[in-house]
């Protein structure tokens, strides 16, 4: 049988969870969401963790970014002119083990006339350099079930 992170079988044979909860990794996206707000493009790359995977899934069909790189290309063309702000949820919950873990929260992007995109959100984390950075982000948009379900084509 596999052992399945965050589960781990111990020597009895009974699976044990390592993922602990974790104020800490909060704080770190909640840093996150501070360099999204700053509209500094050199604290925004600071928030993310340089390595292979770092991206992101908006709450679009299609839209988020693969790589760095076009991430941090699409907040300094687009994000920042835009005047788009992130407000972190009411009540994250994060959970970590051994350098990595992740976030779940319900932020909303703000417009500059105050109008907002309430979303849900998944954010794994690494730390690096002993603070929290952002691999991966993924965001969506609660729709009840009748409205997303399509008709057979």
């Amino acid at each position: 049988m596999w052992d399945l992170w965050p589960l781990v079988r111990d020597r009895a044979g009974a699976f044990t969870l390592v993922m602990k909860a974790s104020n800490s990794i909060v704080g770190g996206l909640a840093a996150f969401y501070d360099a999204f707000n700053s509209g500094s493009v050199d604290q925004f790359s600071d928030a993310l963790a340089d390595t292979d995977g770092t991206s992101v899934i908006g709450s679009a069909p299609g839209e988020g970014h693969s790589d760095r790189a076009s991430w941090i290309k699409t907040y300094a063309e687009m994000i920042t002119p835009a005047g788009v702000r992130l407000r972190g949820g009411p009540s994250a919950r994060g959970f970590a083990h051994d350098g990595a873990g992740f976030v779940v929260d319900e932020p909303a992007f703000v417009l500059p006339d105050g109008s907002r995109l309430e979303t849900r959100l998944t954010a794994v984390l690494i730390e690096e350099g002993g603070r929290w950075r952002v691999v991966h982000l993924h965001f969506s948009v609660g729709v009840p079930d009748e409205e997303a379900i399509r008709p057979p084509e």
